[in-house]
């Protein structure tokens, strides 16, 4: 269910050709996650045509790329949010993907060159919040578009 509402939110931010930014500091909301981003970190909402990828974050410790409507695999769980979201490590030849899943058939794929392994990947994980009622109530940044 969450990640229905994650896809869907994601067309709703496309705007056309053109990336959306959200500048720091404040929150990002991705339509049912959330991401605090520091003082000069932002987020770029992506146009469609990038084959699936809908949010780049630049941070101060790297570059992070969400990809929308992956099919979730198999793997050790390293995080839940609530009852029904769980992250999932995966090692792919290109490093370290992280899967955010619940009960739907598809996921998000979270990957960053700067990953390392979970225990390593704190400085994200501790900003990010992939629970299905994040951004409720919560006060988001405002868009620009370029």
């Amino acid at each position: 269910m969450i990640l229905l509402a994650l896809a869907l939110a994601a067309q709703a931010q496309w705007t056309g050709p053109r990336t959306v930014e959200y500048l720091g500091p404040g929150n990002f909301c991705g339509g049912g996650y959330r991401f605090a981003l520091g003082k000069g970190e932002r987020a770029l909402v992506l146009p469609q045509a990038t084959g699936g990828q809908g949010v780049r974050l630049v941070l101060s410790h790297g570059e992070v790329n969400i990809h929308s409507g992956i099919r979730p695999e198999p793997g050790p769980v390293v995080m839940h949010y609530g009852a029904g979201t769980a992250v999932t490590q995966q090692n792919d030849p290109g490093g370290i993907v992280y899967v955010v899943a619940d009960q739907a058939s598809f996921a998000l794929a979270v990957t960053s060159a700067a990953f390392r392994g979970f225990k390593s990947d704190s400085w994200f994980f501790s900003k990010a919040n992939f629970a299905e009622d994040s951004d409720r109530g919560a006060n988001c940044l405002a868009a620009y578009s370029f």
